[in-house]
């Protein structure tokens, strides 16, 4: 019997090593994979696309990465560790689910995405902790908007022209 226990206290650690990363760190890495393959990090992270896709921990998804100033006013990205810090991976998905957003965030995305997936984006951004500041608030169209932002300009619909003589 004790030869069995002593091969049991063997075995069950290994055969957990061989089975591989643990079901959280597979969470946490398949949400990072998403925020990065998605283009999250493109607006969240300062300096992201300036330095060619990379950032260090402290910047990833701090906000205001892109700031983007058109018709709809001035808007700058959230800081999306501050944001999940405040919720629950379930309140996450349901407020994506019912995001309504000014452009540039593209909210469709998250249509396509499983309720798995966006509890794993909650893990990789949650794991990441708390970090930054608040990003900058959404400034009315017509107001001195602090910069740096894209600004959009947007062409006038094209007048239909009348087919009657």
């Amino acid at each position: 019997m004790k030869k069995l226990m002593l091969l049991l206290a063997v075995l069950v650690p290994v055969a957990a090593l061989a089975a591989g990363p643990s079901a959280e760190k597979r969470a946490i890495e398949h949400g990072r994979f998403l925020i990065n393959y998605g283009g999250c990090q493109d607006c969240h992270t300062p300096g992201w696309g300036e330095n060619g896709g990379k950032a260090s921990k402290d910047k990833l998804l701090t906000g205001s990465g892109m700031n983007f100033q058109g018709p709809w006013g001035t808007t700058y990205p959230p800081n999306l560790r501050l944001y999940v810090q405040k919720l629950n991976a379930k309140e996450w998905i349901a407020n994506v689910r019912s995001l309504k957003a000014r452009p540039l965030m593209p909210v469709w995305v998250f249509s396509y995405l499983s309720d798995r997936d966006l509890t794993d984006m909650y893990a990789y951004i949650h794991a990441l902790g708390p970090a930054g500041e608040p990003a900058h608030a959404y400034v009315p169209p017509g107001q001195d908007a602090p910069g740096p932002y894209l600004k959009l300009i947007v062409p006038a619909a094209p007048v239909e022209k009348s087919t009657n003589n």
